[in-house]
Order: structure tokens, then sequence, then C-alpha cells
């Protein structure tokens, strides 16, 4: 049969089926806002399609308005919602829009920075959640007394599988743990005891997967070495402080790890140790990652003496074995080293003049293989010192490719005087078309502000998915802010010294879905004033009056969804 043969059918004549398919690989905005309007089998079909996926985080209001006035609470299946400063009181808003009542086909639900009496009005009824993750805005001053016996409830759900919540200490000591616990993943933010560690493990009898993100036990002199929680098969922590000697006796407890994942800043750079430790008690152990940083007692100032650093990390063990491979990093002038296994775990780094520091690794293609650096998500450094030490006459002073492809977020901070050539600099090693976050503190010297303001215009150039831009100045002025924000900028923080200074951002700068000030002044006395002027501007905007901040997220007074 020839291709000329061959009856291709329309779209529109597909079976319902077949569609649903296709549209679970579509967005939201191209679902409900283009297919819809094709014909009237399509939009009778978008408003049968009953798994949609919807996330609100960083949206323009009145696309969450036609999304909330539009979608039927039955067939949203994800759902995340955020009260952040891009979003302000977005969760409240939801509630008045949509009853939460009919979300019963909601299998997975994010929270972040709820309020304590949203939350109770989310979980008033029984639901069949299977993925939960929630954030309070104010965690450490949780006020309800029926709070924690909720999130007992909640995690006794029989449906839920996954969990990923953070309170203060004392309320994560507080908090009782249900018998028989079906969870298989769990993900907390809080720092807990070995006490709740040992707690939640026994209760856990299903649980997998376990993160903690602020470890410090202070109480692992009360571990029972004849209990041990064999279900657990991947354990991260993210931010830890403990010591190898409280690591031996933490992780001998867990002897069917699979993959073990460690951020620390304490005395666990010894191979030899590890080495010693994962043959004798972790034989499953098939992936660790980790990276550890301290100091030395002296200052290295050649490769020789970081070599050392690595050097247990060389044996057929770590090579031949398990395939393990490490980087260290020796910064000659603090006398600090970072240590990381490859490809590097950490999702935010700071970054360093390559003068200052030393590099050693145990892989030999690591310059060639950009894959090392795609868990790097996040980096800061300090533009003005880098550019010191760059030579652009140099042969081979530049990368031929980024080695950081997948960096979406990076923080810059800068002398007096913004550094000519930056630009050219940054895009040889970082895919500056992959960062949606920027934020830059510079102080604008008033004798160099139009080099300044160039320079960083041309930056922004690069940054064509640059949707957040932060700019940390108390030197500048609303005008050159104006000048300074292109198009694209969907959401901008910066520092004002008045309010008129607010008024003429928010009259210039039309595009932005949501502006966060860090107030100079007492805003207080002026609020109503401004309040009234705003809602004159962008009727029915959300706004917040936190401690040093104001936050708006702007509605526009015509019916177009950016």
């Amino acid at each position: 049969m020839t291709a000329s043969n061959v009856n291709i059918a329309p779209l529109s004549s597909l079976p319902v089926e077949l569609i649903f398919r296709i549209l679970s690989f579509a967005d939201n905005k191209t679902i409900i806002f283009s297919f819809g309007n094709v014909c009237k089998r399509f939009r009778s079909i978008i408003n049968s399609y009953n798994q949609y996926n919807i996330d609100f985080r960083s949206v323009s209001k009145p696309y969450f308005d036609a999304i909330c006035h539009f979608i039927t609470p039955e067939n949203i299946i994800s759902l995340t919602l955020s009260n952040s400063n891009r979003t302000t009181n977005q969760i409240s808003l939801f509630l008045s829009l949509v009853p939460f009542e009919k979300c019963i086909r909601l299998r997975s639900l994010t929270l972040v920075d709820i309020d304590e009496n949203d939350f109770h009005t989310i979980f008033q009824l029984k639901n069949m959640i299977v993925s939960l993750s929630f954030t309070f805005r104010k965690k450490n001053s949780i006020q309800n007394p029926k709070t924690l016996p909720l999130i007992y409830t909640i995690i006794s759900n029989e449906n839920l599988q996954h969990l990923d919540f953070g309170l203060s200490w004392n309320r994560m000591e507080a908090l009782p743990w249900p018998n028989q616990c079906r969870l298989e993943s769990l993900i907390l933010s809080s720092r807990i005891s070995f006490k709740k560690f040992s707690s939640i493990l026994s209760h856990c009898s299903k649980l997998k997967r376990l993160l903690l993100q602020d470890c410090v036990m202070e109480d692992l002199t009360e571990i029972d070495r004849s209990t041990t929680y064999p279900q657990l098969t991947s354990l991260a922590f993210d931010d830890s402080e403990l010591h190898m000697d409280e690591f031996e006796l933490l992780l001998s407890l867990t002897p069917s790890l699979q993959h073990l994942h460690i951020v620390g800043e304490t005395d666990l750079f010894d191979g030899a140790c590890w080495e010693k430790f994962i043959q004798k008690h972790l034989k499953n152990l098939n992936r660790f990652e980790f990276a550890f940083c301290g100091n030395t007692d002296y200052e290295f100032n050649n490769p020789t003496d970081v070599e050392s650093l690595i050097t247990s990390y060389r044996t057929p063990f770590w090579i031949e074995n398990k395939h393990w491979f490490v980087i260290c990093y020796y910064f000659k002038k603090s006398a600090i080293y970072s240590l990381y296994s490859l490809p590097i775990c950490k999702t935010k780094v700071r970054f360093y003049p390559h003068e200052d520091k030393i590099t050693c690794s145990t892989h030999s293609t690591l310059y060639n293989d950009a894959s090392m650096t795609d868990n790097v998500h996040e980096m800061q450094l300090n533009l003005t010192n880098l550019m010191a030490h760059y030579d652009r006459n140099a042969k081979n002073a530049l990368p031929s490719s980024p080695f950081f492809r997948k960096m979406n977020k990076l923080l810059l901070l800068t002398g007096n005087e913004w550094p000519d050539g930056s630009s050219e600099y940054l895009s040889a090693f970082i895919d500056l078309s992959c960062i949606v976050e920027l934020s830059v503190s510079v102080d604008f010297d008033p004798n160099d502000i139009s080099n300044t303001l160039t320079n960083i215009t041309n930056l922004l150039k690069e940054t064509s998915n640059l949707q957040s831009l932060t700019i940390d100045s108390s030197s500048t002025n609303a005008e050159n802010i104006c000048l300074l924000v292109p198009n694209h900028i969907k959401h901008l923080q910066v520092a004002i010294q008045s309010i008129d200074e607010m008024k003429l951002i928010v009259e210039r700068l039309k595009q932005l879905s949501s502006i966060t000030f860090n107030m100079l002044l007492d805003i207080n006395s002026f609020l109503p004033d401004f309040l009234t002027w705003l809602m004159e501007k962008r009727n029915q905007s959300t706004y917040r009056n936190d401690t040093g901040y104001f936050s708006i997220w702007f509605n526009k007074n015509t019916a177009q969804i950016p």
C-alpha cells in the first residue's frame, strides 16, 4: 500500500478515549483555550475530560480566575495551590470560587504557605488523596489546638502513600504517629529527634523512602541496636549536622538501603570509613550521593595536597566495584573544601573563581560530561570577584559549551559597578536560556549608572525564558527599575522608598503578574490611600502586607489571558 492510499483520520473523528490520551500530553492552557475552541465536539470533550493536573504556582490572576470558572471540580486529579508572594491569598480565593468538596477525583494535592483556617476547610471531609504536600505560612505559630489532631487524621488515611510537610520542632515532637500507617514515601522539612525517627519507622511498616531536610538528632545515645527497619530502601539527609560515628549508629538500623543521600558539613569525607561501613552494614547499597563540606587544618597550596582528600576514594571498591566517582573543590582563601559524589547531587551551589580553587577528581573525563552538573538548579556567585580573575586575552579562557545546562535560578552579587563583559562570561558556562528566576544584588554608583543599566539589560536579553526578577538595591529609583524590566518578566521584587515609586512601577509595568515591594518606609499610614488607588487601577487584585514587604497579585481590567 502506498502512502497516498493511506486514509488518515482527522483529529475530530478520533475516538474520545484516544483524544483523552493526546490531551494528557498537553498543558491546561492549550486544552481549554485552544483545543476547546476548535469546534463544539472538542468543547464537549474537554468538559468531560477528567484528568486535569492544575498547578497554580506563579500563574496570573486572570488565568487563575478563568480556570476556576471553567473547570469542573470532579475532573481535577492533581492540584497545586500557593499563597506565596507571587499569588497572595490564592488558596482562600480558590475555596471561594470552587466547591472543594466536589473534588472527588483528586489524588494529588500540594498546598504552599497555607493558612490554618483554609487547612481545616480543605480537610474537613474525607478524601481519596494519595499524595499530599503542605507548608504552613506561619509554621512556628500554629494557633488552633485542633490542627495537630487533624494532621494525625490525615496521616491515618489509608489511601495516603506520599506525604511532604513541615512543622516547628515542638509541634513535630508533639505530633503522635498513627499505628499501621500506610505511607510509602515521607519528606520532613522539620528537625526531629531520634525518638521521633524511630517512632515513625516503627509505625510505618510500608515506608520505603524517607527524606529529612533538617537533621540534628541530639538523642542518638538512646539507640536500641536490636531494632532495625528493613522496610526502608531510600534514605536522604539534605542538611545534616551528624558526625560519622552518629551516622554509623543510625544507618546500622537500616540494613536494606539501596539509595543513600547525605548533604553534611562535618567529618564525613573519609572514604575508607564509608567503604568499611558500607561493606559491613549496607550490602544492598547501589546509589550513594553525597556533598561534604569542611575545613582543613592548614592551607593547601597545590593539587597534591588536595589530592590527599580523595585518595581514599581511588580504591577498587569505589572505582571498579561501585563505579562511584567524586570531585573535590578546595578554596584557598578560606581553606574550605567541598567533596561531591558524581553526578553532583546538590541542587544549590556557590561558584568561585578558578584562581581561588583547586580541583581534583577520580573521574577522568569529568569536563567532557556536562550531565555531571544536571542536578544543579540554583547558583550564587559574586560577579565582581569572578570577573576580576577573568583574562579576556587568555587562550581557551572560556569553555566551548555551557557546563551548567539545567540551572533555573541564578543569584548575582556585585559591587558598585557592574563588570563589563559579564554576560558573555556567564553564558559561556551557564545556559542562560534555562534561567527562570534571577536575583541581582547591586549598588548603583551614580557616576556609572548608565553603564550598569546597559550591562544588566544585556544580561536580561540573554535570559529569554526569565519570568521572575529580584533587584536587591536600595540605591536605585523607580525610573531606572522601569527602564530595566523587559516585557517577558512576570514577577518582580524591588526595594522602594515612597508610595509614589510604588504607583509609578505599577502604572508602567503592566505586564507584571505580581510584585513584591521591599519596604524602606512605614507603609501603614499611607496604605488606605494606596489601596484605593490600586483598586481603581487593578480592581480585584489581592495583596498582603507583611513586615517589611508588600505583595500584590494583579488582576487586569481585560478578559485577555496572558
